[in-house]
């Protein structure tokens, strides 16, 4: 039986590194081991069988890769032990219409789990507005909202709101980059295998890191991802955002402590 766990998370929050991560806490599987099926399909084997990384699979708008139609045929097809599937820059609600459609996840036979990743709303602000600046002409952004919208602000607030649910299985960005003994506890809690194999691969996601780019490709552990923050403390777009929205930063605080 295939065991499913589906990762939510946005722009910037460090699911993708985590994602990839987790594919390989495997028995046997000692460092970076990924191989690549499609764009968006990826796998790691073992002695226990195939375990895949999906992608963004379960969206279908137009600039989506084709063959994620297939997504459920291919999981058919490869019959994987577990396969973890990202999803990303929907509300909670989007993400359960979307996973319904799918029969990798939502049959009777697919025991799958809810993982929201989230990361302290001052760092991934901080990180959104560089990838703003990186990945478009300094001359093209002319309003605050093209740096970081309302609507993606409001999507990482609504992930915050079931961290009390126990039923939700959260990972604290924040936290699942500076300590091992977190990240062995969450392997403990999915039914996986710590080796900690790919920690210091940089995710094979959208270009590498807003601030360092492709610079730590395999020492990724050596990135100040929680310092970000004081990067832009000065920044225009990063303060009215800070300003505007108290309620989730205050969310945010709450989960994560304060970073002053």
């Amino acid at each position: 039986m295939t065991s499913s766990a589906v990762i939510i998370g946005m722009h910037r929050t460090g699911h993708h590194a985590i994602a990839v991560w987790l594919l390989h806490q495997r028995r046997g599987i000692d460092d970076f081991a990924i191989k690549t099926i499609t764009p968006w399909l990826f796998k790691v084997e073992n002695d226990d069988g195939v375990a895949l990384l999906a992608n963004n699979p379960l969206k279908r708008t137009s600039d989506e890769h084709p063959d994620k139609a297939r997504f459920d045929d291919l999981v058919d097809e490869i019959d994987p032990c577990d396969i973890f599937i990202t999803h990303e820059q929907e509300k909670l609600s989007q993400v359960a219409l979307a996973c319904g459609r799918s029969s990798s996840v939502s049959s009777e036979k697919a025991q799958t789990k809810t993982i929201i990743v989230l990361r302290d709303f001052k760092n991934w602000l901080a990180s959104c507005i560089k990838m703003a600046e990186r990945d478009n002409p300094i001359d093209s952004i002319g309003y605050m909202s093209d740096y970081i919208g309302d609507d993606q602000i409001a999507v990482y607030n609504n992930h915050c709101q079931l961290f009390d649910n126990p039923d939700t299985t959260y990972i604290l960005y924040n936290r699942w980059v500076e300590d091992d003994s977190y990240r062995r506890d969450i392997c403990d809690q999915l039914g996986l295998h710590f080796t900690d194999a790919a920690r210091n691969q940089l995710s094979i996601f959208a270009d590498g890191s807003s601030f360092d780019g492709m610079k730590y490709i395999k020492t990724a552990s050596l990135m100040k991802v929680n310092q970000r923050y004081k990067e832009m403390e000065d920044h225009p777009a990063y303060k009215q955002a800070i300003n505007d929205n108290p309620d989730v930063l205050l969310a945010s605080d709450e989960i994560f402590g304060s970073y002053k």
